[in-house]
């Protein structure tokens, strides 16, 4: 793998590792005003500078919803550690071909989780998309194109 190939996988692997943390742990997948927001597992409120995290009991969500996005965290936190394996194998001019290929099942697990905790949420009055969901879909694609990277290299003959 040539040098500019390799920091360019690396610093792909290190992006899509940063978003799906940004995404899990920075929660707003959906905003309410400027007062509430939801992520995953938890939500918040802020009201005269006072904020509060409280569980997501209050949308009315189903407990496959809420399982999803326990589901969506688990598998962001997954991907994110996968990845950083990927970028540190390719830094250390290893092939990366087995921490690519766990990447795989990684990403599409925390992107089958995620996409349930996506369509399974509950109506809440004017509620939008917020900043978690946008990160997460970046994250997806900046790690398919990590992995594709390592994937599509031809494999070294001994």
């Amino acid at each position: 793998m040539s040098t500019a190939r390799r920091v360019f996988t690396i610093v792909l692997a290190l992006f899509a590792a940063a978003g799906f943390a940004l995404a899990v742990e920075g929660g707003r997948w959906w905003t309410i005003g400027q007062d509430a927001s939801i992520g995953p597992i938890s939500s918040q409120h802020c009201f005269a500078g006072d904020c509060m995290t409280k569980t997501l009991d209050w949308t009315g969500g189903s407990d496959s919803w809420q399982r999803a996005g326990v589901a969506t965290q688990t598998g962001g936190l997954c991907a994110a550690l996968v990845l950083i394996a990927l970028a540190g194998a390719v830094a250390a001019r290893r092939a990366g071909r087995l921490a690519a290929a766990v990447g795989v099942v990684a990403v599409v697990t925390a992107t089958a989780a995620a996409t349930a905790f996506y369509l399974m949420r509950p109506t809440i009055e004017r509620a939008s998309v917020g900043r978690g969901a946008i990160v997460f879909a970046l994250a997806v694609v900046v790690a398919a194109l990590a992995i594709a990277s390592t994937l599509a290299r031809p494999r070294a003959t001994p």
